[in-house]
């Protein structure tokens, strides 16, 4: 029989190890974990405005906007007028935001490889089942 207490700080041990080696990934980038998460958000959803990010990451306008202003400052978004409501900006990754994104999808590639490398195909499959069955019942995170 499994000790399900054992098994919860196992999986909280491990999702330590996955922040840390992320932290440390990131921190390498001169980024934030909020930060990249904007760059990747604008990376699959060009053209969003700060709105529909702020409710993405489930924060606040004027946390949202502060994310955007500080990418902003290092040229990693871009904002345009949209075309059909002369109110909204709509944003996008300049060239250096999509080097930046590239360069997540390159370190986390790694990091999952690595953290990956003890399991076949067949145990990867069903670890990914198992987590996303995890995540679907629990996405109001209680």
């Amino acid at each position: 029989m499994i000790d399900e207490f054992i098994l919860q700080r196992q999986l909280i041990q491990l999702g330590n190890r996955l922040s840390n080696r992320r932290q440390h990934d990131l921190a390498a980038q001169q980024l934030t974990p909020n930060q990249s998460a904007v760059l990747l958000y604008f990376a699959k959803y060009p053209g969003k405005r700060i709105q529909d990010l702020k409710d993405f990451l489930c924060v606040t306008h004027q946390a949202a906007q502060k994310l955007v202003m500080k990418l902003r400052e290092r040229n990693l978004i871009e904002s345009q007028i949209s075309n059909i409501d002369g109110r909204d900006h709509l944003l996008f990754l300049t060239a250096a935001g999509s080097k930046q994104v590239e360069q997540l999808h390159a370190h986390g590639l790694v990091a999952g490889q690595e953290f990956l490398a003890p399991l076949n195909e067949t145990q990867k499959e069903q670890l990914a089942e198992l987590v996303n069955l995890l995540l679907e019942n629990h996405l109001d995170g209680r």
